[in-house]
């Protein structure tokens, strides 16, 4: 009695855990079922929506007007001209229609240079006894001696220096400025502010004027300077044939 007692117990004990997996399984069968017939209506719908149509838009042709020109010229439509790798060596304002000279030198005076352009080192002042810098040219030559402009420009002054004695400063293309000193009071007449004046004319002559540098005797003492600030006119001056 016993051993049927707990035989029935045990068979009693495993029916629930039976019916729990059978209730799991056929969750997990109807979930599964579920996930198929959603993916077959998906497919089914996709197919049956036409895909988007492509867009053509049309443009119309612009034609280009002609521009009518006096003499009944009519304008040619613009053409891209070939661009050379080598840049101009004309600056842009003088760039045009027009072709302009190239700008001609002149020495200044025809005299040996005594003394060079010295910015870097010192050179001795006969004058002032000492070593300074010299910041242009001094053209030996005799009083008198005839002062010739180094290009085609304006006068910008005329002026009596307290140490350089008479001087004229001339303004040339590109910013350069030639500066003359040591001259003697006898200017032309012609040589006043605002007078153009061409390369190779005589705009003074030699003078003694130049306190700073009367041990050095009659001489043009000539300056370059380019947009304001002093250049080697010795060697510029070298370029002159």
């Amino acid at each position: 009695m016993d051993e049927e007692k707990n035989e029935n117990s045990k068979q009693t004990d495993e029916m629930p855990s039976k019916s729990r997996r059978i209730r799991i399984a056929g969750a997990v069968y109807i979930a599964l079922a579920v996930c198929v017939v959603t993916v077959m209506v998906l497919s089914v719908y996709s197919v049956s929506v036409p895909a988007p149509e492509d867009i053509n838009i049309s443009i119309p042709e612009i034609s280009t007007p002609k521009l009518e020109l006096p003499g009944g010229e009519t304008s040619k439509p613009f053409e891209e001209l070939p661009v050379s790798h080598e840049q101009s060596q004309v600056p842009a304002d003088t760039q045009g229609d027009t072709q302009t000279s190239a700008p001609v030198y002149y020495k200044p005076a025809k005299g040996a240079v005594i003394k060079g352009y010295r910015m870097t080192s010192l050179v001795y002042s006969a004058t002032l006894k000492d070593y300074r810098t010299h910041s242009g040219v001094d053209i030996k030559g005799k009083l008198g001696d005839a002062v010739i402009c180094y290009s085609d420009g304006t006068v910008k002054a005329v002026r009596t220096d307290p140490l350089m004695g008479v001087t004229i400063e001339i303004e040339h293309e590109y910013g350069l400025v030639s500066v003359y000193q040591n001259l003697s009071s006898e200017i032309p007449s012609a040589i006043k502010v605002g007078a153009k004046v061409k390369g190779g004319d005589i705009i003074g002559s030699i003078g003694e004027t130049a306190a700073c540098e009367c041990a050095d005797g009659p001489h043009l003492h000539f300056e370059l300077l380019l947009e304001g600030d002093c250049i080697d006119a010795e060697k510029e001056l070298a370029r002159i044939k």
